[in-house]
């Protein structure tokens, strides 16, 4: 079998500051995997010289390095793309690559739809993310996780949660690391402390909330109500539901404060083992589909 290698974020684009859901996802695949040889950077998939097999999960492209070298055997499995970046990875060039390699597995429908009508063959895989395993026991003294909301969105949350909250921000960490190693150890860390203390978790972001699902914590969902048709979050919507507040704006706090009687501030934690399976099971079809190929 080729090397495998996963995904690094690394470079100019990275240098300063960098999401940890990022590496996340690449920790999360990295246990489905039999091996991980070594990483390789999102930015630079064209410039791969070596032979490797590479999974696709996250999102692509921030870049014009688009499509990857000969070098890299794709497994397409939670595969994401964005409107702005449809043209990188849509282009003419970067069709005849998808064709090659489908059937595409998409993290979400709006990607799904966005390929097949370029004739692309899809199917709807979900997040990798998903996959984590499910804390054996909740905290005895558990605390309150408040990860990526802004200051208006968190008027939002009862003032009895918000003063005992812990507050992370893992999508802009901001320090000049550039090793592969301890930006995923430090995610690593931030799934520990979630998996360990919290006994609820409340995010604005996808790679918090998936996350957490997976691992057994209740999840309280917050999301921009200006950006209600974003079809980033609609896997976030078919499993617990997002709650829709105010970004920003002149009355943000007043109105997220009158908000906050409608949301669920106790809810359970899902059980979504059967999912799981599921996914883990399609990116094991996936990647043997293309390292046996």
């Amino acid at each position: 079998m080729k090397q495998i290698f996963a995904l690094e974020y690394t470079g100019e684009l990275f240098s300063r500051s960098f999401n940890l859901g990022d590496d996340i996802q690449t920790l999360a695949v990295s246990r489905l995997l039999p091996t991980v040889d070594g990483y390789v950077s999102r930015e630079a998939l064209d410039e791969v010289e070596e032979e490797c097999i590479v999974p696709m999960n996250g999102f692509f492209m921030n870049s014009n390095h688009w499509p990857p070298s000969e070098s890299v055997r794709p497994v397409f499995y939670a595969f994401h793309m964005t409107p702005q970046s449809e043209k990188i990875v849509c282009s003419p060039e970067g069709i005849e690559y998808l064709k090659r390699w489908q059937p595409i597995g998409c993290r979400d429908l709006g990607t799904q739809k966005a390929l097949s009508k370029h004739g692309i063959e899809t199917y709807y895989s979900r997040c990798i993310t998903l996959t984590l395993p499910r804390r054996e026991k909740e905290p005895e003294n558990g605390k309150v996780f408040i990860s990526g909301v802004n200051d208006a969105m968190r008027h939002v949350i009862p003032e009895s949660l918000r003063k005992e909250a812990i507050r992370v921000d893992q999508a802009k960490v901001r320090l000049p690391i550039t090793d592969t190693a301890i930006k995923l150890t430090l995610a690593d860390e931030l799934l520990k402390q979630y998996r360990e203390q919290a006994r609820l978790v409340i995010t604005s972001k996808i790679h918090c909330a998936m996350p957490c699902i997976a691992m057994g914590i209740p999840v309280v969902f917050l999301y921009d109500a200006n950006k209600q048709n974003d079809y980033r979050v609609k896997i976030i919507d078919d499993l617990i539901g997002i709650n829709y507040v105010h970004k920003k704006g002149v009355l943000a706090k007043l109105k997220n404060q009158s908000l906050s009687k409608e949301i669920d501030w106790q809810p359970a934690a899902l059980d979504i083992e059967s999912l799981k399976e599921e996914i883990k099971q399609g990116f094991k079809k996936a990647f043997d589909r293309i390292s046996i190929d």
